[in-house]
């Protein structure tokens, strides 16, 4: 069986574990603050639908209400009789 002999490579300093802690950190803040803006704009989005919905919703309704107060307006008065 052969064993392998690492060869020995140059020590590095500590400002170099320090910088490649920096990128990291700020790859992984990057990321974090993407992820916000996406998420915000797709809630704006949603947000958006919900409120034509609501419109849509609300003029069907009101269509409806209207609809009801005619009919029983034209009916009332032979319900009373």
């Amino acid at each position: 069986m052969e064993v392998h002999a690492h060869t020995h490579t140059a020590r590095k300093k500590w400002t170099h574990y320090f910088w490649e802690f920096i990128m990291l950190f700020l790859a992984v803040f990057c990321g974090f603050l993407a992820e916000n803006i996406r998420e915000h704009a797709v809630e704006r989005h949603r947000e958006k639908q919900f409120i034509q919905a609501y419109l849509e919703d609300l003029k069907t309704d009101t269509a409806n209400i209207k609809r009801n107060i005619l009919f029983v307006n034209k009916k009332g008065n032979k319900w009373i009789r």
